[in-house]
C-alpha cells in the first residue's frame, strides 16, 4: 500500500462505553480529507461496540472499524498498522480526549522539525466531559537526549504522542510481549540506532503543549494498576536491552539495577519478604557487586509479580532447545508420581528441551516400570551414578556435561553443594531457603510436594501451571484402592466395602484395585455379598490405563492412589498418619482429602467414618 501524506488516527478500545463517544467525537471534529480513523475494539464486553457503530454510521470520513478478541493494545495497534494509509499515526486510547487542534498541531510540528516521534503533555482530570482546553501556541523542539531519558526514566503514554508511519514500521511496530505499548514504543523509536551500527538515529521531539487528558476517576484503567505499570515497564526495558546490543554498558548496568531495585521494593512492600532472605541478597549483590544477566533478571521480574492476578501478561514459552538436568534423590513409584505434574509443566515451558533425569540414590522407576509414561518428557535417565549423599562425593571424578539449567529438587545442604559442581548457566534449588538458587522464590512456599516442585519450575518461566483437564467420562466405574504398604495408612477394608455398597445403590460399579501382595483382601472382598469386581495388576501403567475409564477414585495415601490420580480422574484420598496437605495428589482440580489429623487431631485413620466419605463423594455423583 502506497503511504500518502496525512494522518491515520488509531483508537484502541476495551470496555470504554462511558467515554468512547466523547473520544471519537473529539477526533471526528478534526478530520480532514487526508485523515483516516481506525478503531480497534479489543474484545469489549460492554456496550462499546454498539456505541461505536452508532457514532460512525453514515459518516463520510475514511473510517475502518475492527473487532477482535481481547489481546491488549500492543497487538491491537499492530493489527491497525496493516491498514494505515497515511504518513503519520496518532494513537488515542478509548477513554482519552485529545485537544481540539492536536492532530494538525502535531503533524505540522513534526513536518517542520522532520521528527519521527513527537511527545506532548498530558494530564489526568476529574471530568473529561467538561474539560476546556486552553489555547496554546507552544512550539515543539528537538529532544536531544531522548533515548537516555526514556530508558532510565521510563517515559510512558500513547495518546500524547504522534509517530511517523515509516518509523513505526521500521522498528517492527509495538512490542507484543508486553501488554501496554506506552513504554516500549518510544524506546524502540528513540533507540533504533542502538540495534545496528548501520541504523540511522531517529529524531524525537518534545512539546509542552497539552495534547490530551484522561479520566482520573477510572479505577479499572490498566495503567492505574501500579503492578501492571511496573511489570510492563520492567519487561519492555528488558526486551529492548536484549535486542539492542550497542547500548552504552553503563546505561545497561543502570537499567539492570533499576529493575532489580523495583522488584525488591515490591517484594518487601507488597509481598512482605524479609531482609533476611535470598531476595534481599540478590538485590544487594546487584546494587553493589556483579550485575545479573538479563535472562536472570527477567525471571526475577516474572517471579515478583507472579501472584498478582490483576496483571495482564503474555505467557512466554521458550522455543530454543535447552539442556536441562533435574536432580532427585530416591525415585520410587510414589516419589516419581508426585514429581510427574512438575515434569509435564517443565516440558510445557520448554517444549524443545532435552531433560536429563538424575536419580542420585539408586534406580529410577522412570528407567523401568514408568518409562513409557516419561516418553516425550525425559530425554535421558541417569541412575547408575550414586551421587549427592556423602562428603566423599566431592572427590569423585565425574565429567558432567554443561547444562543450560540445573534443577535441584531436594533441600539437603551437602547435596546442593555437590550439585553446584555441575556446569550450568542457571541453578535452581530450594535448599537453605534458596540461598544457592540463582532465582529465589517470592511467594510463600507451597506445602504440597507436587505444588512445591511446580513452584520451582515456575521460577524458570512466566507460564502458569494448569491442572489436568477434568475427566469427562460418563462411565459408572469407580476405582477403589484399599491397600497400603504401611498398615497404619490403611483405612479398614470393611469401611471401603460399606462405601462400595452405597455406590451400588446409586447404580455405580465399584471396582477394587489390588496388588499381588493383597490376596487376603481379595478373599475378603469375594466373600462379601456385594459381588464386587476386582482389578489385579502389578503394572503401574495398566493401573493408570484402567483408571482413565473410571468416573472417580477412592484411595488411601498410597502409590495406587497416585496412579489413579495420574490418570486424570478426581480422587478422594483418605489420610491418617501422613500429612494430607503435603501428599494430596494434584492430578485433577477436583481432588479432595479426608484427614484424621485435620478432622480429629489423631493419626488413627479409622477415626474417619464411611458416612464422612459418602458425604464427600456424593457431590461427584450428581
Amino acid at each position: 500500500m502506497r503511504i500518502k501524506k496525512g494522518i491515520s488516527v488509531i483508537v484502541t478500545v476495551f470496555n470504554k462505553e462511558k467515554f468512547i463517544e466523547k473520544t471519537i467525537l473529539c477526533i471526528l471534529k478534526q478530520m480532514k480529507k487526508n485523515y483516516q480513523l481506525i478503531i480497534v475494539n479489543d474484545g469489549s464486553t460492554d456496550n462499546s461496540s454498539k456505541l461505536i457503530k452508532k457514532i460512525i454510521k453514515n459518516r463520510k470520513f475514511d473510517i475502518r472499524y475492527i473487532k477482535k478478541k481481547n489481546s491488549g493494545p500492543s497487538i491491537s495497534i499492530n493489527i491497525a498498522l496493516k491498514y494505515v494509509k497515511y504518513s503519520h499515526i496518532k494513537l488515542v486510547d478509548g477513554d482519552d480526549i485529545i485537544a481540539p487542534d492536536a492532530l494538525h498541531y502535531m503533524f505540522s510540528e513534526m513536518e517542520k522539525l522532520n521528527l519521527d516521534l513527537l511527545y506532548g503533555h498530558w494530564e489526568w482530570v476529574k471530568n473529561t466531559f467538561k474539560y476546556k482546553f486552553v489555547k496554546d501556541t507552544s512550539q515543539a523542539q528537538l529532544f536531544e537526549n531522548a533515548f537516555n531519558k526514556f530508558i532510565l526514566s521510563g517515559w510512558g503514554g500513547s495518546s500524547n504522542l504522534m509517530v511517523k508511519t515509516s518509523s513505526l514500521k521500521t522498528v517492527g511496530g509495538c512490542d507484543e510481549k508486553v501488554f501496554v505499548q506506552d513504554y516500549s514504543l518510544p524506546l524502540k523509536i528513540a533507540g533504533y540506532h542502538m540495534k545496528s551500527k548501520s541504523n540511522k538515529k531517529f529524531r524525537v521531539g518534545l512539546t509542552k503543549k497539552l495534547i490530551c487528558v484522561g479520566p482520573l476517576e477510572l479505577e479499572e484503567r490498566v495503567m492505574n494498576n501500579n503492578g501492571q505499570t511496573l511489570y510492563d515497564l520492567s519487561l519492555a526495558t528488558i526486551n529492548f536491552l536484549e535486542t539492542h546490543p550497542h547500548i552504552n554498558k553503563e546505561v545497561v548496568k543502570k537499567c539492570k539495577k533499576k529493575i532489580l531495585s523495583r522488584c525488591w521494593y515490591w517484594q518487601k512492600k507488597e509481598l512482605g519478604i524479609s531482609y533476611f532472605s535470598k531476595n534481599f541478597l540478590t538485590y544487594i549483590k546487584n546494587k553493589y557487586f556483579g550485575v545479573l544477566p538479563l535472562t536472570h533478571i527477567k525471571l526475577v521480574v516474572f517471579e515478583t509479580w507472579r501472584s498478582n492476578k490483576n496483571i495482564k501478561k503474555f505467557e512466554i514459552v521458550e522455543k530454543n532447545k535447552k539442556k536441562i538436568l533435574i536432580y532427585v534423590g530416591l525415585d520410587l513409584l510414589g516419589d516419581a508420581l508426585l514429581k510427574l505434574p512438575a515434569l509435564k509443566f517443565l516440558k510445557d515451558c520448554f517444549p524443545n528441551s532435552d531433560i536429563t533425569w538424575f536419580a542420585g540414590k539408586g534406580k529410577s522407576i522412570f528407567s523401568n516400570k514408568l518409562k513409557p509414561l516419561s516418553k516425550n518428557l525425559i530425554y535421558d535417565v541417569q541412575d547408575k551414578i550414586s551421587y549427592g549423599s556423602t562428603f566423599f562425593d566431592f572427590f569423585k571424578k565425574i565429567n558432567f556435561d554443561h547444562y543450560d539449567i540445573v534443577i535441584d529438587t531436594q533441600k539437603r545442604f551437602l547435596t546442593t553443594l555437590l550439585l553446584k559442581k555441575i556446569p550450568t548457566d542457571l541453578f535452581i534449588s530450594p535448599s537453605s531457603n534458596f540461598l544457592f538458587s540463582d532465582i529465589p522464590l517470592a511467594a510463600k512456599s507451597e506445602k504440597n510436594l507436587s505444588l512445591n516442585l511446580i513452584q520451582l519450575i515456575g521460577l524458570l518461566s512466566n507460564k502458569e501451571f494448569e491442572n489436568y483437564s477434568l475427566n469427562k467420562s460418563k462411565t459408572k466405574k469407580i476405582a477403589i484402592c484399599p491397600g497400603a504398604a504401611v498398615k497404619a495408612k490403611r483405612w479398614k477394608l470393611n469401611n471401603f466395602l460399606e462405601v462400595a455398597k452405597f455406590l451400588k445403590t446409586k447404580r455405580f460399579d465399584p471396582i477394587f484395585i489390588l496388588g499381588p501382595k493383597e490376596k487376603e483382601m481379595r478373599l475378603s472382598i469375594q466373600k462379601t455379598a456385594g459381588n464386587f469386581k476386582i482389578f489385579e495388576s502389578n503394572d503401574p501403567l495398566k493401573t493408570i490405563t484402567f483408571s482413565k475409564n473410571c468416573f472417580f477414585g477412592l484411595s488411601n495415601d498410597t502409590g495406587c492412589g497416585h496412579l489413579i490420580s495420574a490418570s486424570g480422574i478426581p480422587t478422594l484420598t483418605i489420610f491418617g498418619p501422613t500429612d494430607a496437605e503435603k501428599f494430596l495428589p494434584i492430578g485433577n482440580e477436583k481432588n479432595a482429602a479426608l484427614s484424621s489429623q485435620l478432622n480429629y487431631k489423631d493419626k488413627n485413620i479409622n477415626k474417619i467414618t464411611p458416612v464422612e466419605v459418602i458425604e464427600k463423594i456424593s457431590k461427584w455423583l450428581t
